[in-house]
């Protein structure tokens, strides 16, 4: 019986680290990964996962995930997801993203002249 006390407190402790260890919005209360980011508007994230996520994300290419990598957008401090949202604007306006091959092969994955333009917006809007 005296053996059973701790190996309850020894597994409930263990429950417990985990549940939050793979919870890190519940500890902090908020929606925001770490101090100071914050999560993709949905009206952005549509468009990301229309046009971006095949290949920046954990499991894309691995430079296109280099630049930018969705998966670990809300990681991304205060300072670097403006930088990165406005990196964003820039390629879209320029053309150069999505890549000529990407375009080709899925052209109903490229984003309209409206999502690059809600794109720019955000990407404004988050400046500090």
């Amino acid at each position: 019986m005296k053996n059973e006390v701790p190996f309850f407190a020894l597994a409930f402790g263990i429950i417990f680290m985990l549940a939050f260890a793979f919870q890190p919005g519940i500890v902090s209360g908020s929606k925001f990964g770490s101090a100071g980011s914050a999560s993709l508007p949905d009206s952005i994230m549509k468009i990301v996962q229309k046009s971006c996520i095949t290949c920046h994300a954990n499991d894309g290419n691995g430079m296109a995930k280099m630049h930018v990598n969705f998966d670990n957008w809300d990681s991304y401090g205060e300072k670097k997801q403006p930088s990165k949202a406005e990196a964003m604007c820039n390629m879209l306006t320029k053309g150069k993203m999505p890549p000529k091959s990407f375009k080709e092969s899925n052209p109903d994955a490229v984003p309209t002249e409206k999502e690059i333009k809600t794109i720019c917006a955000w990407a404004e809007s988050i400046k500090k």
